[in-house]
């Protein structure tokens, strides 16, 4: 853990010289901005192809807005997670820099958590601005929006991406490339949504199904005690997936 700090604010730093600030907060405003817009528009959109089908849309409301937010952010916002993290680690260690962080008084521990830290400093400013995008947006062109309740289901998500986050950065730990990392992190991402097929346990508690979670948390009918337990399922992950991206790094050679 050693000049943790002055890692985190190198991370920092470097976000800023390659604009990576502002392109993640910039696309995570563009799925706040358009969602609710698409949602309001979607009837109109499908009016004619529904009517000539005999099938009548429902009324769409303020859920309908957040529910288009969150799909966005579970899709596309996970697949640029991924793709501006997977070279996290790889990157550095292809292009020799960690060889010149490293020969400072820097311990590897510290190096992972202080990656892992910063992008998911920024991830969390980038959701939030998008939320209170999306909410502001949701709220003038729907009637009885609930901002406690997006704030909740925002609050789910970020602990679904806690969890891909720690995923990538240990799948750039494992590697050189930034290419394998990214595939690896989709297998295993791709294997994290499969657990819950496996066991009710799983069904209720796997970090998977906190994007079911979310999605119930802004109707307000989650269950508290599932929701807690996939919470403290997910924290444990993080954590095995850090350390184990920390045991991993400190046996590689730069």
């Amino acid at each position: 853990m050693k000049n943790f700090g002055r890692m985190f604010c190198k991370e920092i730093r470097e976000f800023l010289r390659t604009y990576k600030i502002y392109v993640v907060p910039g696309l995570f405003l563009l799925f706040g901005f358009v969602s609710p817009i698409l949602t309001k528009l979607m009837p109109k959109l499908l009016g004619s192809l529904v009517t000539e089908m005999g099938i009548t849309l429902p009324e769409m409301t303020w859920l309908d807005s957040y529910g288009q937010f969150f799909k966005n952010l579970t899709q596309m916002g996970l697949l640029a997670i991924i793709l501006t993290t997977m070279g996290a680690i790889a990157d550095e260690r292809n292009r020799g820099v960690t060889q010149l962080v490293l020969t400072k008084p820097v311990s590897r521990t510290g190096y992972v958590l202080a990656k892992y830290a910063a992008n998911l400093l920024l991830i969390s400013v980038a959701t939030l601005l998008a939320f209170i995008a999306a909410w502001y947006y949701t709220n003038i062109l729907f009637t009885g929006t609930n901002f406690i309740a997006g704030l909740m289901a925002t609050g789910l998500y970020l602990i679904y991406v806690a969890v891909i986050l720690a995923l990538t950065i240990f799948c750039s730990a494992l590697t050189k490339s930034a290419i394998a990392a990214g595939g690896l992190t989709v297998l295993g991402l791709v294997i994290l949504n499969l657990l819950p097929l496996f066991s009710k346990t799983l069904n209720k508690f796997s970090p998977a199904v906190l994007t079911d979670y979310m999605s119930q948390a802004a109707a307000g009918t989650a269950a508290s005690t599932d929701v807690w337990g996939a919470i403290a399922f997910a924290a444990c992950t993080v954590i095995l997936l850090l350390a184990s991206a920390s045991l991993l790094f400190s046996r590689k050679e730069l």
